[in-house]
């Protein structure tokens, strides 16, 4: 043994160095090479399907976008506050309005929170385009919320059955939307 410690040069130590280490790095490429092969074959049975996951969840993403895009009520605290940007919207013009707050409690967990809207002056007049353009603006700025029943009062006295009335009414608005339980707060 003296003799080959003896006659090892610089040569010699490194090729015997290199072997185990060579022996090292083939046993380790070839364990590399067994996990890519799984990791391929893993890939090519799952990434398909995943894809196709994917896709749907951006098209349902997409779609709930368009449907909340420009509705109104979802940026407001709440329904009145709701009610009172369509009612100061410069297209209707109804002003202020009074609240009477309801709900029915459905099957399923849904809840209808229902409220009926009237102007805050009862003795005020509005015409019936106006009244019109309100319940139109209450839906048509939100898909939360539906116009479910309208109430229109002829305003004034002493109308003959063979007068023709002016165009001055008063109304009630019902308007319903639906909620989970949940949601309800």
């Amino acid at each position: 043994m003296k003799e080959f410690f003896a006659n090892l040069t610089l040569a010699r130590l490194i090729i015997l160095i290199s072997i185990p280490g060579s022996i090292y790095l083939g046993w380790a490429g070839y364990e590399g090479q067994n996990e890519l092969e799984e990791m391929r074959r893993n890939m090519s049975m799952r990434v398909p399907n995943l894809l196709r996951e994917i896709q749907e969840v951006a098209k349902l993403n997409t779609k709930l976008e368009k449907d909340i895009k420009g509705d109104q009520y979802i940026g407001k605290d709440s329904l009145e506050s709701y009610v009172r940007y369509c009612a100061g919207h410069p297209q209707v013009g109804i002003g202020e309005v009074a609240f009477t707050p309801g709900s029915d409690r459905g099957q399923g967990g849904v809840i209808d929170k229902r409220l009926t809207i009237r102007p805050n002056d009862a003795k005020r007049a509005f015409t019936h385009s106006a009244i019109a353009a309100f319940a139109y603006r209450l839906e048509a700025d939100s898909n939360q919320v539906k116009v479910t029943n309208i109430q229109y009062r002829l305003l004034g006295k002493g109308i003959k059955n063979d007068d023709i009335p002016e165009d001055t009414w008063t109304f009630d608005i019902t308007i319903t939307n639906r909620v989970k339980e949940s949601e309800n707060g």
